[in-house]
Parts: structure tokens; C-alpha cells; sequence
């Protein structure tokens, strides 16, 4: 028999959102590892954790990496992917007017991963089902959101300036210097500072050359961005590093992958 707490929370769940799709209504979705994925009708009361109520998010379910997609959100997005493809495009020209034949090659690898980056929507949000029973920890959701519960990866992944983009072995043992190691350098890469982008979606700027160096916890499923020295970059795109991060803690992972 189930539980009369859960059971209570199960009704809540049903009867601020719902089962089945309304033309008439604003709709919530719940996808990945889930029991009940699906679509749901929006309330203007319903909450983040009445969404995981209906459901029915899955044991195996990995929360830190869980994305809450908002359509809200997706203009201001937009705005951002489109400020960072200017930024590369300016670089490609001043690489070529410096003859800076790696930068130009760095430039045109990034301008193809960006091109390719889709616009999510994402937003921070704790999507751990048991933290949303505390309160402050429960916001509304917005009609059109989607929440996304992937199941966990076994990977970090360092991109950037980078020879080539690297899918490492996570390994709880290891240190950020120790994934550096295994992903060499570009000669145009910033020799001083990384920033870590937490599956959560956090930025978190870190020190790593011998007089700012810092400790940080790299968590299963973080990206790793290694910037572009300012030194090499345009002045006129002097964002780039700082937007480029902004725009991977916007993407999620499903199944391993990017989002797609």
C-alpha cells in the first residue's frame, strides 16, 4: 500500500497538472528518466515538485545534471549564441590579419560547435525531488517549461582551446590538473585560468597556473573550457571567453550527449 505522504503528494501532483494534453491550456512536460514522461496541463499554482510528482522521476534519475527549460528564457538565449558567433567571426578576421594560421584553424572549430549549439532555455534550478519538498527550494513553474532527468554519465569533457576536444574518464580521485594533462593545450589558449562548468550549469572561473592556482571540485559530467588568451583574441570581441562559458552552461546532457 502506498504511503499516505506519498500518496497525498501523488493527488496534488494529478490535480495541478494533470495527465494529457489540452489545446486549450498551457502545458508542462517531463522527459528522460522518468516513469511517466509526458505532457501535463499547467496551473498557475503548479510547482517544480509537482511536476516530479507526476512523472514520476526515477531513483536512477541524475538530479545534478537535470535541466529545467524555460520558454522565457529562449530570446535572451538566442541573443547570447548570436553575440558569441559575431565574437568567433571577428577573430576569424583578425586571425587572418595577423596570419595567425592556429588561431584561424581554433576559430573555425569553434564557430562549427557553437553553429551547431541549440538554443535550450535552460536555467539554474534545483530539480533534486527530495530538496524540492523544502519550500524555498520549490519555485512555480512557467507554462512551456520542460524538465529533463538524464541518467548519470561516467565522463568529463574538456573543449575550447584545446588541440582537440577530449571525452576523459571521470574518476573521483582526479584533479582539474590531472584532466588538463590528458587534453594538451592550444598554443593560443590562456595559460593562467579554465572555467569549469558544473552539470548543473554553474560557472565556476578557476586559477590554474602556479601563482592563482585553485581547487576545485570537478563533478561527473562537467565541461571543461579552456579559454582563448586575451592576448590572442581581438580586442573588439574581448567577451568571448566569458559568453562562451555562459553559452555551454545553457546545454544539458541525455543519454552521454549534448543536448540535441
Amino acid at each position: 500500500m502506498m504511503p499516505l505522504r506519498s500518496l497525498g503528494l501523488s493527488l496534488v501532483g494529478a490535480l495541478l497538472l494533470g495527465f494529457g494534453q489540452s489545446a486549450a491550456s498551457h502545458t508542462v512536460s517531463v522527459a528522460g528518466a522518468v516513469l511517466k514522461p509526458g505532457t501535463f496541463r499547467w496551473h498557475a499554482d503548479a510547482r517544480l515538485h509537482d511536476a516530479t510528482v507526476a512523472g514520476q522521476v526515477r531513483a536512477d534519475a541524475w538530479f545534478l545534471g537535470a535541466a529545467l527549460l524555460r520558454k522565457s528564457e529562449l530570446e535572451p538565449q538566442q541573443r547570447l549564441k548570436a553575440g558569441v558567433l559575431f565574437d568567433i567571426r571577428v577573430n576569424r578576421i583578425h586571425a587572418r590579419a595577423t596570419n595567425n594560421a592556429p588561431l584561424l584553424e581554433l576559430i573555425k572549430r569553434l564557430d562549427t560547435q557553437v553553429a551547431a549549439m541549440p538554443v535550450t532555455g535552460r536555467v539554474p534550478a534545483q530539480l533534486d525531488p527530495f530538496q524540492l519538498l523544502i519550500k524555498q527550494n520549490n519555485a512555480l513553474l512557467e507554462p512551456g517549461d520542460r524538465l529533463i532527468y538524464p541518467q548519470r554519465p561516467s565522463q568529463v569533457r574538456v573543449m575550447g582551446a584545446v588541440a582537440a576536444d577530449c571525452t576523459l574518464a571521470f574518476d573521483a580521485a582526479l584533479a582539474l590538473k590531472d584532466y588538463l594533462a590528458q587534453c594538451p593545450a592550444h598554443p593560443a589558449a590562456d595559460r593562467n585560468l579554465v572555467q569549469v562548468i558544473q552539470p548543473d550549469g554553474r560557472v565556476e572561473e578557476v586559477g590554474i597556473a602556479h601563482w592563482n592556482e585553485q581547487k576545485v571540485n570537478v563533478a561527473v559530467g562537467a565541461v571543461i573550457y579552456r579559454p582563448l588568451s586575451p592576448a590572442q583574441i581581438s580586442p573588439d570581441a574581448a567577451d568571448l571567453n566569458r559568453d562562451m562559458a555562459a553559452l555551454l552552461a545553457t546545454q544539458y546532457q541525455l543519454g552521454g550527449r549534448f543536448s540535441e
